[in-house]
């Protein structure tokens, strides 16, 4: 195969920097693309899709590597990486930054914080911002500050023809509408983003666990979903049960002392082995979370949109879930990230993201360390999923599964129709497709 054409760092089979360049941050994804293209423009991103019609080869889309189902690389796939574009601009005097699509979210964190800035980002620091924002994104400031994607102002896409469009509500407004929850490698690759910026010093970090207390995870969710109905929306939490207890991360944008008082009813269950609520400056408080993560793992993870109270059997019934997890520490969870908060302050049709009204997401995962459990896990997390998928209306895309049934009308709701129109205008022969593209 000729790669003429091509231009950026180019990385095929058989040179010495492939084998590390193919790996996703899901190692149980193992992949075999024909080739990667690291860009460091746009002119790079065009020629790439430009040599993939002309060769007839599929291409995929990458930024951060964290696509749960590996969605973003494929066998003899072109894989356009954008790694390389990695530029961070801020601007305060209008409060906005710019961030090419290669950036990833833990020096994103840092250069905010060194000019004074909070950013509604999610936790994991080599997250790349691209598959978050365009795909929603939450994290622990999202009931705060909304959405990743609601503090979007602008981007810049390169096009199936390989034209750079500019996208905001006023340049195709439709495309822009699309790109805040349903842009993930659907229409075309985003190159850079524009937000507006808040300002922070410090937050209160709240950290929470009930280690070896099995009696804590049915009463913590109990209480969760309970205490999440009115709560103060400065306040955004991911918690979880295991198959030995509880725990719950947080941030709160306020003082420690009120804090406390928000978190009464959590703090009231029984068996606490960890009540860490301090005051610290925002950035300190995002590593602190982001130090959870391992570098890689393989994992089988999924999550749905929750929007009622479930009822004492249902939460037994997760209880039994978890009981048959296939490990025993938190590597084999149901977790919980809350929504609400500002999440609802924007209308549900103006953006591509549905389910703005739901409570909270519920996920189910399960990581492992050796390749002959891999089934076990997956097994696991597949019987958990059917029981969920019962219980819950709405697929996370940011979260997704390959085997979700009407995986359209599960990730978008009733905006699968006005997105498929965006499809066929702006990508009408499908360059942009994988898995679980829209079609």
């Amino acid at each position: 195969m000729s790669y003429t054409g091509l231009t950026g760092k180019v990385v095929v089979p058989g040179q010495p920097e492939y084998e590390q360049a193919r790996q996703e941050y899901n190692i149980a994804i193992n992949k075999y693309p024909c080739a990667i293209v690291y860009c460091f423009n746009s002119c790079d991103i065009a020629n790439a899709i430009l040599w993939s019609r002309k060769q007839g080869v599929k291409l995929r889309i990458r930024s951060g590597r964290h696509n749960y189902e590996g969605y973003s690389t494929g066998n003899r796939k072109l894989v356009i990486d954008t790694t390389l574009m990695n530029d961070i601009k801020v601007n305060t005097d209008d409060d906005t930054v710019e961030i090419q699509a290669g950036v990833r979210l833990g020096y994103l964190y840092e250069r905010l914080y060194q000019c004074g800035y909070t950013f509604p980002g999610g936790t994991c620091p080599s997250v790349g911002i691209s598959g978050l924002v365009l795909g929603g994104g939450i994290g622990l400031s999202t009931r705060y500050l909304g959405l990743t994607a609601d503090s979007l102002l602008e981007a810049e896409m390169v096009d199936a023809e390989g034209n750079q469009l500019t996208v905001n509500d006023c340049c195709n407004p439709g495309l822009f509408w699309a790109l805040r929850g349903a842009g993930g490698g659907n229409f075309g690759v985003v190159t850079r983003y524009k937000f507006r910026l808040k300002n922070v010093d410090k937050i209160t970090l709240i950290q929470l666990r009930w280690d070896n207390d099995k009696s804590a995870r049915l009463e913590f969710l109990r209480v969760w979903q309970k205490w999440l109905l009115n709560l103060d929306r400065r306040i955004s939490a991911f918690g979880g049960i295991y198959k030995l207890g509880a725990w719950m991360n947080s941030f709160f944008y306020g003082c420690p002392e009120e804090a406390r008082q928000i978190l009464g009813p959590l703090l009231e269950i029984p068996g606490i082995t960890l009540e860490n609520i301090e005051y610290v400056d925002f950035i300190d408080a995002v590593k602190t979370i982001g130090e959870i993560y391992p570098e890689r793992e393989a994992f089988k993870a999924t999550g749905r949109f929750v929007h009622r109270h479930f009822s004492q059997s249902e939460l037994v019934k997760f209880i039994d879930i978890i009981d048959k997890a296939p490990a025993n520490n938190a590597n084999s969870s149901i977790r919980v990230y809350s929504l609400g908060g500002a999440v609802r302050n924007v209308e549900v049709n103006e953006t591509a993201f549905f389910d703005r009204q739901a409570n909270y997401i519920i996920a189910i995962t399960s990581s492992w360390e050796r390749k002959k459990e891999a089934s076990l896990h997956k097994k696991w997390v597949a019987a958990g999923f059917d029981y969920i998928y019962t219980v819950t209306l709405g697929s996370y895309i940011n979260f997704p599964y390959n085997n979700l049934p009407n995986y359209e009308q599960a990730y978008y709701g009733a905006h699968v129709r006005r997105l498929q129109r965006i499809k066929k205008e702006y990508d009408p022969y499908n360059v942009f497709s994988f898995p679980q593209s829209i079609l």
